[in-house]
């Protein structure tokens, strides 16, 4: 079952349309991204441009209001024309900052970035700033040269607990001044992978010595080196294209990827035999929540899709989530009924006491049915088969799960792109049936 699983989920080479169905995107795989025309990383500037040309396009800021997209270029073009000065990258580079500190699927594109720095530069020590909550997606022996910083920026928070964020971003300024006066002096490479002006500024005012990013939020003139920003390109391969523009590479593309040691895998394969899993054709792990409402799938038609791959396949269903996602999941309960109650069936959403205990019983899944979510990504990074369930928020290209085995489902619709949190009408997800997401389970199993 397994080799035919994976023999659907490698063939699906074309997109796949069913009487004005949803499309269903088969995994990140050179075929797949031809399909998608992505324009793939860009080689790294060979030299200076021509006389009396621009140096780069218009900076693409990541804004829809059109006034604020003009207020921030004005703020962009007088402090490039009073503050820019481009510094030289250290020839020496001994201590560096990466910037990460936002949400676990953000940090799971990095992966290959921070990788393809430490393969780069073994002999620095890497200071990695991610949230709290990001922590276990590195091993408990991240390894040497590397070190955690954690910040939980207010900016980032969902809902944001602060509007512009200028207060906490002179805190954290504050706060890598002082970690660099402990560890023997400035940064010599700070990195930006957000793209986010209030890291920007807590970098140059934390006096990294050069500050390489993305400008899409402003203050792009603080920066030393800024990467391209390519629309339909992945998060994955704008990351990699970033390091490239500081003067790395050129870099492989590669997939990011999470390791679980030998005892976590089996105490996945614990958690399966105490629900009476273990020995079950098929274990599908289902996750219903999402950080956001737009990106969230109705929690009634999930209980119909889990009573009907209970009901219609040999499989075992495990409800998973973080104790955040318990309101979510108390939905998808409350929607099944007397279905709730089926043997075939395990609420493990909140019970698993951490993020590493998740992956372990994510990997021993045979598929992982999720919406745009963390845990989506997880999975997907653990090498695991993933369906995700794509709302209209965001481009898949850009932003879908990274993995040899991954299917994107999804509903094309005239207001796709829109990246908003809340929405009055929700079509993409609600027009989503039942009916086309059983039938992607049943051709990736």
């Amino acid at each position: 079952m397994l080799s035919r699983r994976l023999a659907y989920i490698r063939r699906g080479a074309e997109r796949v349309h069913a009487g004005g169905g949803p499309d269903i995107l088969p995994p990140r795989t050179p075929p797949f991204e031809g399909l998608l025309d992505l324009p793939g990383r860009l080689p790294p500037p060979e030299g200076p441009p021509p006389a009396g040309r621009e140096e780069k396009p218009p900076r693409p800021y990541a804004y829809r209001e059109p006034w604020v997209r003009r207020a921030v270029g004005l703020v962009d073009a007088v402090g490039g024309r009073l503050l820019a000065r481009r510094r030289e990258r250290p020839a020496g580079i001994r201590r560096v900052l990466l910037l990460r500190p936002d949400h676990l699927g953000d940090v799971i594109f990095a992966l290959p970035a921070i990788e393809a720095l430490r393969r780069a530069l073994p002999e620095a020590r890497i200071d990695l700033l991610v949230g709290p909550w990001s922590r276990p997606l590195f091993p408990p022996g991240a390894g040497e040269g590397m070190e955690f910083l954690f910040f939980d920026a207010p900016w980032l928070a969902r809902p944001p607990r602060a509007r512009l964020g200028l207060r906490g971003a002179l805190s954290l300024a504050r706060r890598l001044r002082q970690r660099a006066r402990e560890t023997g002096g400035a940064y010599d490479l700070a990195v930006d992978l957000r793209g986010d002006f209030r890291l920007i500024l807590a970098a140059r005012l934390a006096g990294a010595r050069y500050l390489a990013g993305r400008g899409i939020t402003g203050l792009g003139f603080l920066l030393d080196a800024e990467g391209r920003e390519v629309p339909g390109r992945h998060q994955v391969e704008g990351n990699l294209a970033l390091l490239e523009a500081a003067g790395f590479g050129p870099l492989e593309t590669v997939n990011p990827s999470i390791a679980l040691s030998g005892e976590e895998v089996e105490a996945g394969r614990a958690v399966l035999r105490a629900h009476g899993a273990a020995n079950a054709k098929l274990v599908v792990g289902v996750h219903p929540g999402a950080g956001t409402a737009t990106k969230r799938w109705a929690p009634e038609k999930f209980a119909a899709l889990i009573t009907r791959i209970a009901a219609e396949l040999p499989a075992r269903v495990l409800l998973l989530g973080g104790p955040g996602d318990r309101p979510a999941a108390d939905a998808v309960l409350a929607a099944m009924g007397e279905a709730r109650s089926s043997r075939r069936m395990a609420d493990l959403c909140g019970a698993l006491p951490t993020l590493r205990a998740f992956m372990g019983v994510a990997r021993a899944c045979h598929l992982f049915v999720g919406n745009d979510s963390g845990p989506s990504h997880i999975a997907a990074a653990l090498g695991v088969p993933v369906l995700c369930l794509f709302s209209g928020t965001n481009d898949p290209a850009e932003w879908g799960p990274r993995g040899g085995a991954v299917v994107i489902l999804r509903r094309r619709i005239e207001c796709e792109g829109c990246g908003l949190a809340e929405c009055g009408h929700h079509s993409c997800m609600v027009q989503l049936d039942v009916e086309a997401v059983f039938q992607a389970v049943r051709r990736c199993v």
